[in-house]
């Protein structure tokens, strides 16, 4: 769906942050093309920010080939059944990011998750990217929560000026909550003021039907903060369940984010 290291918003690049490489889940849409915008922002602000952004789009299918005409891999199926790749993460010339097609690489993840747990398909994900990278899982939340369920990770769920906006999102925020994960609805800032009335009206009868039906006080991350608050949340290989167990008290001290106006 998305153009291997498509430009848009490029940021100036900072020194590399370090620390290893991170992974961010992201839940596609019904319609992930409708999410495009969405999630090019995100990436332009963590570019601004000093990280090699990788984009693994779980809508996308791997090419037959395993590498393209200057040998770089050509999807995350072929990086994980390679062990010599290592160090993925700066985008190509004339690009700010690197994007992979990543649905059958994410099934192959899937297994790996079922047999071996989470954390051991986290490892699996993240060992081929280098320590600057920052890993964007854009994937359908259902696969999401099979491969990462149980870590208590945040993951963002898109809400957008569009048609079915609020089923979409309370629709990934329930599957995400029930797989062990930490829905944070992220909705995407209008380009001009005053700010869109109806999609301020979709993120609280979001919020509310998660704190009524699901008894979930779920955060809302402005537009503005989505790159330093990424970087505080995103994976690493490092991380332990005693860790992410103690991200929910985390999430209810900030319950009121959800009733807070979405440009502030």
């Amino acid at each position: 769906m998305f153009e291997v290291g498509h430009d848009q918003a490029a940021g100036l690049r900072s020194s590399g942050m370090g620390g290893g490489p991170a992974l961010m889940p992201l839940a596609s849409p019904a319609q992930p093309a409708r999410a495009y915008e969405w999630l090019c922002t995100l990436a332009a602000h963590l570019t601004s920010m000093g990280r090699e952004v990788v984009i693994l789009d779980g809508s996308s299918q791997e090419a037959p080939a395993r590498r393209g005409h200057d040998g770089s891999p050509l999807g995350l199926l072929h990086i994980l059944h390679d062990g010599a790749i290592a160090g993925l993460g700066a985008a190509p010339e004339g690009h700010e990011w690197l994007v992979l097609p990543a649905a059958q690489g994410l099934t192959t993840l899937q297994q790996t998750a079922q047999t071996a747990g989470a954390e051991v398909a986290l490892k699996r994900l993240l060992t081929p990217f280098s320590g600057d990278a920052l890993v964007l899982l854009f994937a359908p939340p259902v696969l999401l929560g099979s491969l990462l369920g149980g870590l208590g990770a945040r993951a963002l769920v898109p809400v957008l000026p569009q048609a079915q906006a609020t089923l979409d999102a309370y629709g990934a925020l329930k599957l995400l909550h029930h797989a062990g994960l930490l829905p944070v609805l992220a909705p995407l800032a209008p380009r001009e003021l005053p700010a869109d009335a109806s999609l301020q009206q979709v993120v609280d009868s979001v919020a509310d039907c998660a704190e009524r039906h699901l008894g979930l006080p779920v955060q809302v991350w402005p537009t503005h903060t989505w790159g330093l608050r990424v970087l505080d949340s995103a994976l690493t290989r490092h991380d332990t369940l005693t860790r992410q167990r103690a991200t929910p008290a985390a999430a209810r001290g900030e319950r009121d984010s959800a009733a807070r106006p979405l440009w502030s």
